[in-house]
This record gives structure tokens, C-alpha cells and sequence, in this order.
């Protein structure tokens, strides 16, 4: 299986599909970073963050590409980019309920809880510096 990986340029892909409305501030500038995962020419993944924040703002992989690797890379290359960028911790917010497959691939990858949670009850995970190879 031939998977490419590539750091997408969310200002393009904004105005390719809102071309009336106006770019939001964090794309226009370059705060927020994502990059997707596609095999014959689908994406099967992708990863976005913020890096003024540190932030992980999404991860998901297509169930039928899950168990390959996919979400691990997305994820440290996602880290690395918003640690270029200039963020000084990389987070994000997931459910607590260890019966999730979430939560164990997120420990896993090398994210552990701060002890933080969010309002809906979703724990605070920080993806230590080097961690998501």
C-alpha cells in the first residue's frame, strides 16, 4: 500500500472551497497546521492543530486504514510542525473512558494526562516533546 503523507496548505484549500467568505484570521496567518494521510488519491487521515495554542485540534483515520501506523505519523508530524511554529506544549482534550480506543492510543503514542479536564468531563493529554514517533 502506497501511502503519501503531506502537510496541507489550509489558506489554498480555504479558498478553493469558501470563495465568498472571508479567511478566518488563524488560517490566514499560518496558526493553524494540518496534514493528511492519502492512498490513491483519497485521504484516509488527517491531523490539525494550532500552534499560537499548541493544540491538537483533530485526528481521525478512515476505520479501514486504522492499525497501520496512520494516525501515530499524522500525529508526530502534526507535533512537529506546531513546535516549529512556535508552540510551547503540544495538547489536546479526549474522553476519559478507558472503554474508548481512544484513549489507549493516545497513551500509547506518548500523550499523559496533566490532571486538566475540560468542561465536558474530556481529560487534558499533553503529547511530551520527541513522544508520537
Amino acid at each position: 500500500m502506497q501511502l503519501q503523507f503531506r502537510e496541507v496548505q489550509l489558506l489554498d484549500l480555504w479558498r478553493t472551497h469558501h470563495p465568498n467568505k472571508p479567511v478566518p484570521p488563524e488560517v490566514s496567518n499560518g496558526e493553524l497546521k494540518s496534514w493528511e494521510c492519502v492512498h490513491d488519491s483519497q485521504v484516509v487521515g488527517y491531523c490539525n492543530g494550532h500552534s499560537a495554542t499548541g493544540e491538537i485540534l483533530g485526528l481521525s483515520v478512515v476505520s479501514d486504514y486504522r492499525r497501520q501506523g496512520i494516525g501515530r505519523r499524522l500525529l508526530s508530524l502534526l507535533a512537529v510542525s506546531l513546535r516549529n511554529a512556535g508552540a510551547k506544549r503540544v495538547w489536546l482534550a479526549a474522553p476519559a473512558d478507558p472503554a474508548l480506543s481512544a484513549y489507549g492510543f493516545y497513551r500509547a503514542v506518548g500523550c499523559a494526562p496533566t490532571g486538566e479536564q475540560t468542561e465536558n468531563g474530556d481529560e487534558i493529554l499533553e503529547l511530551r516533546s520527541g513522544d508520537g514517533s
